[in-house]
């Protein structure tokens, strides 16, 4: 079986955020009991590590930092099992990074810091969109730079909704760079197509258009066509980026002014067919290959 990553939700009551497009949201059916029994989540894991898994990402339906608990948990179980995850990535909005918090993220051995962002260029916008609240609310520039102190990657995976339909693909890139960003993923906004949940509403009507998602992989990729069942390919002209690899799941990956770039419009890993995008320990120490389908129990 040929998986790409881990994610390992880590247990909350509820976020402490309220995005707008929150897919979490939009999955109130989908409820799993939480449990810590470390000897479930090993054999998940070994699971994962004789399935060639090298990556392990750190999310979950709310903030990960808000369950420290859980997180001073799995270190251990991480230092027992000698770091089976050479990569180590969490994904956050960029709330609760105090001094601590961080410090233990580095006991974790993460490597990348995946920054969700839904606007680049406005700090005010992004805290709106985001909905964090008060007392939690930052700058994007500033937290980049702090992370940065301590040897972060940061990966802006920026929620494509409208705003960016006022931008060119060239502003986007240069200002994600000026940020200090080192990958860049382009993620299409994901919806159900159930309007009873007002998290799908707000994508209809805020997802940015088709034609900005397609500009931005004209200007990194280029255009080319092919003949002849790909035997023969013409570049009709080139794109600013540089072609390094293919994802399993289909993404391609481009060098572009020392960033890595992806697009994904397959957040939910629905189109892949011979390979599993990932596999998702859930809250109850059990394992799927689907976030909305708890049919996709592996075991």
């Amino acid at each position: 079986m040929n998986i790409q990553t881990i994610s390992i939700v880590v247990p909350t009551k509820g976020c402490v955020n309220k995005c707008k497009m929150c897919v979490s949201r939009m999955r109130e059916h989908c409820e799993y009991d939480v449990k810590t029994d470390t000897v479930q989540i090993e054999k998940r894991i070994k699971y994962a590590v004789m399935n060639d898994v090298n990556t392990c990402i750190l999310t979950g339906t709310g903030e990960a930092l808000q369950n420290i608990k859980f997180l001073t948990t799995l270190r251990d179980l991480f230092i027992k099992m000698n770091y089976p995850f050479p990569n180590v990535e969490i994904q956050t909005t960029g709330v609760l990074m105090t001094n601590d918090n961080i410090k233990l993220l580095k006991e974790l051995g993460v490597n990348t810091i995946s920054l969700s962002v839904s606007n680049i260029f406005n700090d005010e916008r992004n805290m709106e969109v985001i909905g964090v609240p008060q007392l939690l609310k930052f700058r994007l520039g500033d937290l980049i730079t702090e992370l940065k102190k301590h040897d972060f990657n940061i990966r802006l995976s920026l929620n494509m909704i409208r705003d960016y339909d006022e931008v060119s693909p060239k502003e986007i890139i240069k200002k994600a760079k000026e940020l200090g960003a080192d990958q860049i993923t382009f993620r299409q906004l994901y919806h159900n197509g159930d309007n009873t949940f007002e998290q799908t509403k707000w994508v209809m009507k805020n997802a940015c258009l088709p034609e900005t998602i397609t500009n931005i992989k004209l200007y990194i990729e280029g255009k080319r066509i092919s003949l002849f069942n790909h035997r023969i390919e013409f570049s009709l002209f080139k794109g600013k980026g540089t072609y390094l690899y293919a994802l399993p799941f289909g993404g391609k990956v481009y060098s572009i002014d020392e960033m890595s770039t992806v697009i994904d419009d397959d957040c939910m890993s629905k189109n892949s067919k011979d390979a599993l995008k990932y596999v998702i320990l859930r809250e109850n120490e059990k394992l799927y290959c689907r976030w909305d389908d708890m049919g996709s129990l592996l075991f």
